[in-house]
């Protein structure tokens, strides 16, 4: 088996596996996690909190990143290095769709997401630690600001991610 043959083989499960732990965690996240949070009143700032401190951020970043830059490998073995013929075939036109969502997913989920969390646990942090005042009704709706633009963002980015699984699961059947 030639070197190319064995990092296909090494590259494709990997990000086949990355790309399923990124979109379940995001459907966790959005549909389990986030709801109970929010539900939880000042409580779920501390949970935010918690996350924030077992590295959440830094967890998506990575689930995303790689499996974009390993998504990017796939789709140039499969065009021949980008050729513009391969590209255009039905195959071709699916799993580079599917890898322009799932760019944009990335994109949104680090810029979007990731910066909103940041700027939510801060903002909780912060409250956690006032008196009950102006100051803090303040932080506070600045914190449901941020929430929604995280729910937004997150639902933009989940759906995202499963037009990428569709079409990257449809390519070569296409």
């Amino acid at each position: 088996m030639n070197t190319s043959s064995l990092l296909f083989l090494i590259v494709r499960p990997l990000h086949v596996l990355l790309a399923a732990v990124w979109i379940g965690s995001g459907v966790f996240m959005g549909m389990v996690l986030m709801p109970t949070i929010e539900a939880s009143g000042p409580a779920g700032g501390a949970v935010m909190i918690g996350m924030n401190r077992k590295g959440l951020v830094p967890f998506f970043a990575s689930l995303a990143g790689i499996t974009v830059l390993t998504g990017i490998y796939l789709f140039w073995r499969f065009t021949g290095g980008f050729d513009p013929e391969i590209s255009r075939s039905h195959a071709g036109m699916a799993f580079g769709i599917g890898g322009v969502a799932g760019i944009l997913a990335a994109i949104i989920g680090g810029s979007v997401v990731g910066r909103a969390s940041k700027q939510l646990v801060e903002i909780m942090t912060r409250a956690t630690s006032m008196p009950d005042g102006a100051e803090k009704a303040g932080l506070m709706k600045t914190a449901e600001g941020l929430r929604q633009r995280l729910k937004s963002a997150g639902n933009i980015v989940l759906v995202l991610q499963v037009i990428a699984l569709i079409l990257m699961a449809l390519g070569h059947y296409i």
